[in-house]
C-alpha cells in the first residue's frame, strides 16, 4: 500500500515539475521513468521516456517486463525495434537478464524483502 502512494507522490511531483523537463533531467531514476511510462497517455511524453530508458540504461540492468512495457506504450517504430533487440538479447542470453535483475533489485535494496514475501 505504501509503495502505491509513494509511486502517486513521485508522479504528482514529477507532473508539478514538468513530465518533459523531468524526463531531461540528467539524474532523473530508471524508477521514475518506468513510472511516467506507465502512467501518461501522452505519446510524446511516452517516446522521451522510452527512449530515454532504452538509450541510457544499460542492457544488463533493464527488466524484460519494463522492455515488453515499452513496446506496449509506444506507437515509434525505431524504439520498438530498439527494445525489440534489447529483449531479443536477454532472450538469448537469460543469465545475463537474470543477473542484471538481480544486480538491479540488490542495489535498490529491494532483494531481502522481495525474497521474504512468500
Amino acid at each position: 500500500m505504501s509503495s502505491i502512494l509513494d509511486d502517486q507522490l513521485r508522479l504528482m511531483a514529477l507532473k508539478q515539475y514538468g513530465l518533459i523537463k523531468s524526463i531531461k533531467t540528467p539524474d532523473i531514476s530508471y524508477a521514475d521513468l518506468i513510472l511516467i511510462l506507465k502512467n501518461t497517455e501522452n505519446e510524446t511524453i511516452k517516446q522521451l521516456a522510452a527512449e530515454k530508458l532504452l538509450k541510457e540504461t544499460n542492457i544488463y540492468d533493464i527488466y524484460k517486463a519494463d522492455l515488453e512495457l515499452i513496446l506496449k506504450n509506444t506507437e515509434n517504430e525505431t524504439i520498438k525495434q530498439l527494445a525489440t533487440e534489447k529483449l531479443q538479447y536477454l532472450n538469448s542470453h537469460p543469465r545475463l537478464g537474470w543477473a542484471g535483475a538481480m544486480a538491479r533489485a540488490n542495489r535498490l535494496g529491494r532483494f531481502h524483502s522481495e525474497s521474504t514475501k512468500d
